[in-house]
């Protein structure tokens, strides 16, 4: 529809970007109710005033996050639910697009935190967690409140009263290699990244056989799934691969291969190289499907969006020369990359870990950062990084022969496994590389040294 050559009534406009909207117009202007969908893949159906979201409307995002509630100027603002693609679901209040007010987070395993929310942050007046692992005294049902371990009062980093967080077993269970350094499909030669899929399978980086190794869950021995083939230069061959990441979607792999200088992604035996010339250590992957990767020399982190790999990537750590500023990186290693694009590195050589918000001009020091040392407030070649959905920051303490926890704002961590010395006993660790959890909260960690990848069970 048009009146006085304006736009009004109903109508679809198709941009030369590749959006579309349907809906209702006034004045020329999205005005009423409508649907839009981005060129990204987004798609928003509800309220509009003045071109800007408002009123009641969905959101559903590529990765299948969708928010259900109330707008204001095109953000998230007023009362809504959130559910995320890994099936936590959020309902309460929000403010300029970030959770605010009262609102209670639920995981999937049924932990849930009845919560005031500032800038998407839980503070102090948390009324409950409950924590119900398969492991729990009931069988791992959560009946009640009080059916799990609880607190009555888990807040954060602004709260004096701490939850009693998790523990794990301090005898690993081997559950790769194991079996002395070498070559056959039941050993290991320094695995350095893992990946666990949602069936528990392990994808290995084997360092000195330069392959990549796939171990089914409970398989006595492995399969090559890429290289294997001598170290090379060959597209079909891997030079040292240090990191490995598996898209779920299609079943590619993604590989930072170090001696190469190159990433590249294996799919059915065909190989495709996305980013060459760069002297990666670690590869990371957001809920947007946006690729970040480490460059060990050039002390930053860059992100890539998926499929556009022609240009250099976008620096969002480091990227200011060697160094232990703020602002710069000193031969980073693994990164982790959380449910709001910030990003965590391991500051190898300055014995720290670094929080680079998204679009943040330098980070902050979240574990370590006093010196190389094995004190509980020092930290020595950290390598594995991942931060869990409390915000808890585990690092593997390389050089100290163990795994840390920290939590944001706290002046020191805790011991969680190893630290009983280099060793090959089950309670011990030989210079750790990755860790990574699986669905039931089991640590796993690439423990290099000693050619296995070791499990500590959850306990509670």
């Amino acid at each position: 529809g048009w009146i006085n050559d304006k736009r009004s009534g109903l109508g679809v406009l198709t941009s030369f970007d590749g959006e579309t909207y349907s809906g209702n117009w006034a004045d020329d202007k999205r005005n009423g109710s409508g649907t839009l969908q981005y060129a990204d893949g987004r798609t928003y159906t509800g309220g509009w005033m003045n071109e800007r979201k408002n009123g009641p409307g969905i959101m559903i995002w590529p990765n299948r996050d969708i928010y259900d509630g109330d707008w204001f100027d095109s953000k998230m603002h007023g009362s809504g639910a959130m559910l995320y693609a890994d099936r936590r679901i959020y309902t309460g209040g929000w403010l300029n697009g970030m959770k605010s007010g009262p609102g209670i987070m639920s995981w999937p395993k049924a932990e849930k935190c009845d919560a005031n929310w500032i800038d998407d942050k839980a503070v102090c007046d948390v009324h409950l967690l409950a924590i119900c692992f398969p492991k729990c005294l009931n069988g791992g049902k959560c009946t009640g409140p009080n059916s799990c371990t609880c607190t009555s009062l888990w807040t954060g980093p602004r709260c004096e009263t701490q939850l009693k967080f998790n523990k794990w077993k301090q005898d690993a269970i081997t559950v790769v290699g194991g079996n002395g350094d070498g070559q056959e499909l039941n050993q290991l030669n320094h695995p350095v990244g893992i990946f666990i899929d949602k069936k528990k399978n392990i994808f290995i980086t084997d360092l000195w056989n330069h392959r990549i190794v796939e171990w089914k869950y409970n398989a006595k021995e492995g399969q090559t799934i890429a290289g294997g083939n001598e170290k090379g230069n060959q597209m079909n061959q891997l030079n040292r691969p240090v990191d490995v990441i598996v898209d779920q979607q299609n079943h590619s792999i993604i590989i930072a291969v170090w001696g190469n200088r190159r990433v590249i992604q294996w799919l059915n035996q065909k190989q495709q190289l996305l980013i060459e010339n760069i002297d990666c250590h670690s590869l990371a992957m957001d809920k947007h499907g946006f690729l970040y990767v480490s460059d060990y020399k050039k002390n930053e982190v860059r992100r890539w969006k998926m499929g556009e790999y022609n240009d250099e990537g976008i620096i969002v750590a480091g990227g200011n020369g060697q160094g232990n500023q703020l602002s710069q990186l000193n031969h980073p290693t693994f990164i982790f990359v959380d449910e709001d694009q910030s990003i965590y590195v391991s500051d190898s050589s300055n014995h720290r870990v670094m929080k680079w918000r998204k679009d943040a001009k330098e980070g902050i020091i979240v574990a370590g950062g006093n010196g190389q040392g094995r004190n509980l407030n020092q930290l020595s070649y950290p390598t594995g990084v991942i931060v869990d959905h409390f915000g808890q920051i585990y690092v593997a303490d390389n050089g100290n022969h163990r795994v840390m926890r920290w939590y944001e704002g706290k002046e020191e961590g805790e011991i969680v496994v190893g630290g009983n010395g280099q060793g090959n006993q089950s309670n011990q660790l030989h210079y750790p590389g990755d860790l990574s959890f699986d669905d039931e909260g089991n640590l796993y960690v690439a423990d290099s040294g000693n050619h296995r990848i070791a499990k500590f069970e959850l306990i509670l």
